[in-house]
Parts: structure tokens; C-alpha cells; sequence
């Protein structure tokens, strides 16, 4: 639905196909590297990273996105940071988009955060789509010194405060949760703006991406759970400030390369992929970010190669996006 009053932007070809990095595991910077620069060449779209700090020991806290309320990998996992990967991923590819899915803002003080996403998108030429989302595991919130119950007005302050930033000369806000004089902060993002998806799948979640995102993100959700959710996320955004502004639906798509279990695609099986972009396409995804779900960098390499058939529009090399500057690799 990724146009003005919720147009689509995907052709008849199919979405946008993003790629998970494996910065969760045993990845090396190199095994990072390969994968980022295998995904541009066939003609991704992006690749992107998630957001836990760290994952407390022992905790309670049931994570919404997941049926059974648990965290879908083991938490004692390696987990790299989402946007220094993503920085060390700008010098080593040129074009493909440099994706958060998604930075738990209210954990963040957002001036911070806004500066380095600004620094990001300016060293990287203009690549960053920078996905926010709510928080949902109290005890993160607990170890980094940041207040659980006031998450929501920490996010949406933290939302304009990052626009304010970006998309003026001297910044000052005066909000809910923070507040700050005039500032000079350069150098600013070269997006204008910096698309801002904010996740979540409650009502009141999915009224903020409409009323203040760029783009929703949904996690692991079927074709059919997909579209209503979808029908819903238009009838508030046509009635948003931002009705007239693009919008994308990016949708989470488990995958492995080769037989899979019920609920995860098999990226090998090229009917089986087309068919599944289709559906989710159908029910207004723009974009579907394939997570391989073993977390093997091998086998995420193996995937990057495989999708890039199913690229409606593959990418040339020698053209960055938006005629914005390529960044040359190491």
C-alpha cells in the first residue's frame, strides 16, 4: 500500500524481497559481509537486523509476536548490535537498503539515536529505513534503566524528536518525556525523511503507524491475517495527517533452503517461493523480509542467491537508489 492514500507500490511481479543478516549466531564479519553483498547482487531490496540489547537470564515477560509468547531463538545467542552491523554492512555494499526491524526506541534516548541513524544514512548515501517498535520484554527495560510503563510516550516523543532532528536547522522539542533548546546537529540524513516503519499488531499499535509511520511492520503472519490487518492499517491512514505521504507494509516471511516445517517456506522450492510472494503481495505487503531461521550464515547466503529470480526489479550496481551517491567497498 506503499503510495499516497494507500496506493500500492509493489508491481505485478511480486513485493519487494528483503533478506534477514544473520546477526544473531555464530555469523562472522565476514560470514556478514558475504551475505549483505550476495543479497545486493541478486537484487534484494535490503537487508535487515533486529533489536535486543541483551536478554535478561531468567525472565516472565510473554513476547507478542509469537503464538506461544516465547522468544523464537535462544536467548544466550551472540547478537550483534543493530546499527553498528549495519554501518560496518554501508562500507561494504553500495545500493541495497540498510534496514532496523526493529530499534526498541523507548530503551534508547533518542537524541542519540536520531545522530547516529543521521550519520548512518549520510555515510551510506542514503540507505536507511529505520523500523521502531513498542518493547515488550520488561526485563530489558529493567537492566538498561528504562521505564517499562512509559514506553508509549517515550516512543512517540522519540519519533518526532528524530524527525525534528533530521528535518531541520536548529532542532528544539518540548514534549511528554523530553525536552531540549535549540540544537546544531549536522550533518543531516540525505533522505528527506528517513522513513520511520513502526511495528507492532494491537490496534492501538498499528493506529501509530498509521497516524506517525512511514511503514508498518508485521511479523509471521499468514496471507489472510495479513490483509485484514491491512484493511484496517488503511481506513486509519487515509483519516491521518500523513494520508497524503507514501506508506509501506514490510511482513516478516520465516524460510529455510530445502524442507521445512509447517509455517516456514523452503526458498529452494521456486513455485512454493513465487506463490508464497504472491499471496502476501496480494494481501498488501510491499515488502517481505525473509528470515532464515536456522540462523546459519551459510545457509543465508545460500538463500540471498536462490530469491534472485523472484526480484521484480533487480538491482544494477553501477545505479545507486534514488540517484543518491554509491559508496565504493572496501
Amino acid at each position: 500500500m506503499a503510495g499516497p492514500a494507500g496506493s500500492p507500490s509493489h508491481t505485478a511481479a511480486g513485493p519487494r524481497i528483503g533478506l534477514c543478516l544473520p546477526y544473531e549466531g555464530s555469523a562472522s564479519a565476514e560470514d556478514i559481509v558475504a551475505v549483505a553483498r550476495a543479497a545486493e547482487a541478486s537484487g534484494l531490496d535490503s537487508v535487515w537486523v533486529g533489536d535486543h540489547i541483551a536478554f535478561p537470564v531468567e525472565f516472565t515477560s510473554q513476547n507478542p509476536t509469537m503464538a506461544d509468547g516465547r522468544y523464537p531463538y535462544p536467548t544466550d545467542n551472540p547478537r550483534l548490535e543493530a546499527l553498528t552491523t549495519l554501518a560496518f554492512v554501508a562500507g561494504a555494499t553500495s545500493i541495497i537498503k540498510l534496514a532496523v526491524n526493529a530499534c526498541v526506541l523507548p530503551q534508547r534516548n533518542p537524541v542519540i539515536t536520531a545522530k547516529a541513524v543521521a550519520t548512518l544514512d549520510h555515510l551510506s548515501g542514503g540507505r536507511v529505513v529505520f523500523g521502531v517498535t513498542l518493547g515488550w520484554l520488561r526485563e530489558e527495560f529493567h537492566a538498561l534503566g528504562a521505564d517499562f510503563d512509559r514506553r508509549r510516550p517515550l516512543l512517540e516523543d522519540g519519533i518526532e524528536i528524530m524527525r525534528t532532528i533530521w528535518e531541520h536547522d536548529q532542532p528544539s522539542y518540548d514534549g511528554e518525556t523530553y525536552s531540549f533548546e535549540p540544537l546544531h546537529m549536522r550533518p543531516k540524513p540525505v533522505q528527506s525523511p528517513v522513513p520511520i516503519y513502526v511495528g507492532g499488531h494491537s490496534r492501538p499499535a498499528m493506529r501509530r503507524a498509521a497516524r506517525m509511520g512511514d511503514g508498518w511492520l508485521a511479523a509471521r503472519m499468514t496471507p489472510d491475517d495479513l490483509g485484514t490487518h491491512v484493511a484496517f492499517l488503511r481506513q486509519e491512514r487515509a483519516q491521518s495527517p500523513r494520508a497524503d505521504q507514501p506508506f509501506t507494509v514490510a511482513v516478516n516471511c520465516p524460510a529455510a533452503v530445502g524442507p521445512a516445517p509447517p509455517g516456514v517456506l523452503d526458498v529452494a522450492d521456486p513455485d512454493a517461493t513465487q506463490a508464497t510472494l504472491a499471496e502476501l503481495a496480494n494481501a498488501g505487503a510491499d515488502v517481505v523480509n525473509i528470515i532464515v531461521v536456522s540462523q546459519d550464515p551459510t545457509e543465508t547466503l545460500t538463500a540471498a542467491q536462490t530469491l534472485s529470480p523472484h526480484c521484480p526489479h533487480p538491482s544494477s550496481l553501477s545505479d545507486p537508489p534514488d540517484n543518491q551517491p554509491a559508496q565504493s567497498p572496501p
